[in-house]
């Protein structure tokens, strides 16, 4: 793969795709409940898409949730044959860039426990606090910006 393009969501049917990367892996891959993905709350977030060249669906997107001042990362997800490649950090990066413009003082996201390195290495500190979902132990991590 030679290059990756990314974008933030301007219309109804880049929410789609993103919500189709999503369910590749959280529901297929991971065995996440679909309904707990649709939480209602994709119309009001931002959303970043990253695009492989030559290729018209995403292979990677995530979330910002703005409530006031604060935000939300999540449904942060890249395709598995293109990870290992920065995906999920460039994401990341681009939605605290997002969330910067915005005048959001603080992040927080509920990552898998096998990621806390992976945020920790961008700034995300762990806080008090995990949930189970499925078989997965989701932590508490927190970013001031």
């Amino acid at each position: 793969m030679n290059k990756v393009t990314f974008k933030v969501a301007t219309s109804p049917e880049d929410i789609l795709s993103a919500q189709k990367v999503r369910f590749e892996v959280f529901t297929e891959e991971q065995g996440f409940p679909r309904e707990l993905d649709l939480d209602g709350d994709d119309e009001r977030s931002f959303h970043v898409l990253a695009y492989a060249e030559n290729n018209p669906e995403p292979i990677a997107s995530g979330r910002l949730t703005i409530n006031i001042d604060e935000g939300v990362l999540s449904r942060i997800a890249v395709k598995k044959q293109f990870r290992g490649m920065s995906l999920g950090k460039q994401v990341v990066m681009r939605l605290e860039e997002i969330a910067k413009e915005k005048n959001v003082r603080a992040l927080s996201l509920s990552p898998h426990s096998y990621l806390e390195k992976f945020y920790s290495d961008l700034g995300y500190q762990t806080q008090e606090g995990t949930k189970q979902i499925s078989k997965y132990t989701l932590l508490k991590m927190k970013k001031n910006i």
